[in-house]
């Protein structure tokens, strides 16, 4: 599996990012491609102590990096050679088998939802993070609050992706489904 990571995207990057990604390297085998500005990627090689780039890592140039408080609609024509929009449009390419990035979660949807697009049929997309529990498996939280009003055609999509990734990728044969309110929504 080669995994296109964000390098300039979440707090205390791109070091923390290209730490994760060394020893994701090393303990799954993973082909990673971190995104971002190169120097900077290799100047946070070299306070780790690698000079060289380790086997299953390759560097992806990008000039622009998409900050916390960049307009999320904008980004793409704002920023089109930052970590993230360069990272997503390798993935259209098939660059990459998955994209991954800590950064700003709303231009992270805004830019997939028109880079990468939709699953023909899917009204609108989500993002779904596994939150780790007592069990092996984990909990799906989709959508994780990107998406300020659904409707309950949105939340029956959530509640259809959601089921087929935990049996799926997670394994788990038949998963309970459920709905969490933590807004002031009716």
């Amino acid at each position: 599996m080669r995994i296109i990571v964000d390098a300039m995207g979440g707090d205390n990057a791109p070091f923390e990012i290209v730490k994760g990604a060394v020893m994701a390297a090393e303990k799954y085998r993973a082909e990673i491609v971190l995104c971002g500005n190169g120097e900077e990627i290799l100047r946070s090689l070299e306070k780790m102590g690698i000079s060289d780039l380790p086997k299953g890592l390759e560097i992806a140039n990008a000039t622009e990096v998409v900050e916390m408080e960049d307009n999320p609609s904008t980004v793409m024509r704002a920023k089109p050679d930052s970590s993230m929009v360069v990272g997503l449009k390798m993935l259209k390419d098939g660059t990459g088998d998955a994209f991954v990035s800590a950064g700003s979660t709303g231009a992270l949807l805004a830019c997939a939802t028109f880079i990468v697009k939709r699953i023909s049929g899917i009204r609108r997309a989500a993002l779904a993070p596994v939150i780790p529990t007592a069990g092996d498996t984990g909990t799906i939280l989709i959508d994780c609050g990107a998406n300020a009003e659904c409707t309950p055609d949105y939340l029956l999509q959530f509640a259809y992706m959601g089921k087929y990734y935990a049996q799926s990728v997670l394994g788990i044969d038949e998963p309970r489904i459920a709905l969490l309110n933590i807004g002031t929504e009716e």
